[in-house]
């Protein structure tokens, strides 16, 4: 088993240990807008989420899943006589973190963040048709609570691209392991489950 494939048990197993603890619990979801960061990339990216959290004497700890891919379909890779290098910057990306949400002043908050993310996008090739590669992720985020709502901005750094090559019709698709990282502006919903007195 893959290294990264060990962290989901381990976040879910963390989550249920302290949930004894737990002083109120709550779902929160929504969508995220931003880029890659590092190149330019005109399709931008977007994500949905959804997540579960835990409130504690000490702030708040969140298990996150996301996924998206591009703001706007389409792909911006090079095209070279017989050649085709795909872009990192359009990989679809699905993602399982931890995160552990620390109030600062009044309704502010950071986030940091820590789990596993897939990176993943179709060649249609002669051997394979989607590549995929695991890695352990990470990102931080600030952001503010207004009632029901929460608006954050977050970075998030997704590991690194599968390196390939392979055969399609007359030509070549190439990938090459390149790091991606982006940066999201987040608006969530949070419902509450329940809350102790």
């Amino acid at each position: 088993m893959k290294e990264s494939n060990k962290v989901i048990p381990i976040i879910i197993l963390l989550m249920f240990s302290l949930s004894s603890m737990a002083q109120e619990s709550y779902l929160e979801g929504g969508f995220g807008i931003g880029n890659v960061l590092g190149s330019t990339h005109r399709s931008g990216k977007a994500e949905l989420h959804i997540g579960v959290f835990k409130g504690f004497p000490f702030g708040e700890l969140g298990l996150d899943l996301s996924g998206g891919g591009n703001f706007i379909p389409g792909t911006n890779s090079i095209e070279e006589p017989g050649v085709e290098i795909l872009s990192p910057n359009d990989v679809k990306f699905a993602s399982v973190m931890l995160l552990y949400r620390f109030p600062l002043i009044k309704n502010i908050f950071i986030e940091p963040r820590l789990g596993y993310t897939a990176l993943n996008v179709f060649v249609h090739t002669t051997d394979i048709t989607k590549l995929r590669q695991d890695n352990i992720s990470a990102g931080i985020g600030i952001g503010v609570s207004l009632d029901k709502i929460a608006l954050s901005l977050r970075y998030q750094y997704n590991g690194e691209t599968s390196d390939y090559e392979g055969l399609r019709d007359a030509g070549t698709v190439k990938s090459f392991s390149e790091p991606v990282s982006m940066i999201l502006l987040r608006m969530s919903y949070h419902l509450e489950l329940n809350k102790r007195n």
